[in-house]
């Protein structure tokens, strides 16, 4: 299988690991890679136009921000992953999307601190088009689009962006149980429209 990761980072530079162990052909598209798009106009990068296969797409891209702006991390965390999706399902409209949430976005809005509010807005924002995808993509080409959404697998390298752990219904979740999802994900025809919660029960707290 080709599995495009778009905007890689962290998880993404284990993930591929981890599946090209398991046989797959990963490409990475970094943001110098698939262009840019935060641009009103998105002109996909020339690395999009010269991908040869691509059976699934893995959203990655993205930034996490202690008290940012919303209009900000609405474009970074939801408008320009999309902008890539589209593009590449328009060149492959069978490839898969998998998109990565995050699982703080069950949280009831009071719950939410003041200072990740911009960025939950865009996960949720994110997480309503992999609904939406997954319907109308689905019908049309019958494309799977499903996300994961980890809670604290690892911590931000940034330590200003740090925040005290919360409570966990299980053990805390892992990259090796990222990487079990993805592969789910992946390997499961009959799933499609689903949140994936990769969080020890964060979600629910």
């Amino acid at each position: 299988m080709h599995v495009v990761l778009v905007g890689p980072g962290r998880i993404g530079a284990w993930l591929r690991l981890r599946l090209e162990a398991c046989g797959h052909q990963i490409v990475e598209l970094s943001r110098a890679d698939y262009g840019d798009f935060l641009a009103p106009e998105y002109t996909p990068g020339a690395s999009v136009d010269r991908l040869q296969s691509c059976d699934a797409v893995v959203l990655l891209a993205g930034r996490f921000e202690l008290n940012a702006d919303l209009e900000q991390m609405g474009q970074q965390n939801a408008t320009g992953p999309i902008r890539v999706a589209e593009a590449i399902h328009t060149r492959f409209p069978k490839a898969q999307v998998i998109a990565f949430l995050d699982a703080r976005i069950r949280w009831a809005e009071r719950d939410v601190p003041v200072s990740i509010r911009s960025y939950l807005a865009a996960k949720r924002r994110l997480a309503r088009w992999v609904l939406g995808a997954a319907y109308c993509w689905g019908e049309e080409a019958g494309t799977r689009v499903n996300a994961i959404a980890p809670g604290p697998v690892l911590a931000p390298p940034d330590p200003a962006h740090r925040e005290k752990g919360g409570h966990c219904l299980t053990p805390r979740p892992t990259l090796e149980d990222i990487g079990r999802a993805v592969q789910f994900l992946l390997e499961t025809p009959s799933v499609t429209g689903q949140v994936l919660y990769v969080a020890a029960g964060q979600q629910l707290l």
